[in-house]
């Protein structure tokens, strides 16, 4: 550090050999040339599985949300690493991406339909973010992963339950210990983790409209078990006006969680991962999300509608208040989507009906037989 405060600019020298004098040349030429770009000459060797590593451990913590910081850690584990692991970082060209993504789809024995492609767009996705910081810190000269190109990924249209279905489903569930939690998800369109992890505090029941107010999800993380996590957009931090079906189901749901405190006084959990928890065991302790799972996939079954998992709840939700005439935008907004374009995306087969009814209702101003 000089007198005045600023760094010291310390000159590191480097030396190749080579058999021949035109080696040495083309060697030294290479290092000047990476030098001349800002790259750094000594990370020439780094593998691009030592670099995810590294990433993985040293950069990319406090960056993300432990619940993302671990699904990155399985990608890095699961699809990058076995396939582009003992590749040279620097010479990772964009057709090794590009073969790695190829390769995910194709059918093996343990996997007979490949990878989905919402796998191996997170795995481009990872890889593109690493890469990033690898470009900022002159290992590589540009970023393979956004120069490949992305994963098609055709529209998958999610079962939703008819009006006919959810009174069925809902008629069925009286008195079910989650009743609260089913009525919640269909008629309010929660993600599972934000169900889970609903605080007493962020609910005003006696409030007109009574409201509820999405502030947590409840996740399990590998080697961390289940942990509650913030929101994880400024979309998501969202009040949800509760319709009164759902308003009345957790006052019931209230007054049963306070008897069965009470009858089990010390051994009820008070306040699991730190939290006044809405919906519990019978023991007071978190539900782990595999458990809602099983638990609502029996409910639908008793129902007689089949299985059904607790996205389609949320999709349901959607698709009920689109067949009333609700507009996107306000669907968007119970949702918690970051852009009403992901809604229109998600629900535009639904639309039909209401871009049928907007035509006829111009056709009728106009005046037109």
């Amino acid at each position: 550090m000089k007198a005045n405060g600023e760094p010291v600019m310390r000159q590191v020298r480097r030396s190749v050999t080579g058999k021949t004098k035109r080696e040495v040349v083309a060697k030294l030429d290479a290092v000047r040339a990476a030098a001349a770009q800002g790259l750094n000459p000594a990370r020439e060797t780094l593998t691009v599985g030592r670099f995810l590593s590294d990433w993985r451990n040293n950069v990319l913590p406090g960056t993300v949300k432990p619940a993302t910081e671990a699904q990155y850690a399985d990608v890095i584990r699961l699809y990058l690493a076995p396939r582009i692991g003992r590749y040279r970082l620097k010479t990772l060209l964009v057709v090794d991406v590009t073969r790695m993504l190829r390769d995910m789809a194709e059918p093996t024995a343990a996997r007979p339909s490949g990878y989905s492609p919402t796998a191996r767009r997170l795995a481009r996705s990872v890889l593109r973010r690493a890469l990033r910081h690898a470009e900022a810190e002159g290992m590589i000269s540009r970023n393979v992963a956004a120069l490949a190109s992305a994963v098609k990924q055709d529209r998958i249209e999610a079962r939703s339950m008819t009006p006919a279905h959810a009174r069925t489903f809902i008629e069925s569930i009286r008195g079910h210990p989650l009743e609260a939690a089913f009525v919640v998800a269909l008629a309010c369109g929660l993600r599972l983790s934000e169900l889970l992890g609903l605080e007493w505090d962020h609910l005003e029941l006696d409030a007109d409209p009574s409201k509820l107010l999405v502030r947590r999800g409840l996740k399990r993380i590998p080697k961390r078990g289940l942990v509650l996590d913030d929101a994880k957009t400024n979309r998501s931090r969202r009040a949800v006006v509760l319709p009164p079906i759902a308003t009345e189901a957790l006052r019931a749901h209230r007054l049963r969680q306070a008897e069965q405190r009470l009858r089990l006084g010390p051994r009820w959990t008070e306040k699991p991962l730190g939290a006044d928890l809405v919906f519990r065991t019978s023991l007071g302790t978190p539900i782990d999300p595999s458990n809602a799972w099983r638990q609502l996939s029996n409910a639908t079954q008793a129902a007689g509608l089949g299985h059904w998992h607790p996205h389609e709840l949320r999709h349901s939700s959607a698709s009920l208040l689109l067949s009333q005439g609700v507009p996107l935008k306000s669907i968007s907004d119970l949702l918690g989507h970051t852009s009403i374009s992901i809604t229109s995306d998600l629900y535009a087969h639904l639309l039909d009906e209401q871009r049928a009814e907007t035509a006829a209702a111009m056709n009728r101003v106009l005046g037109a037989d």
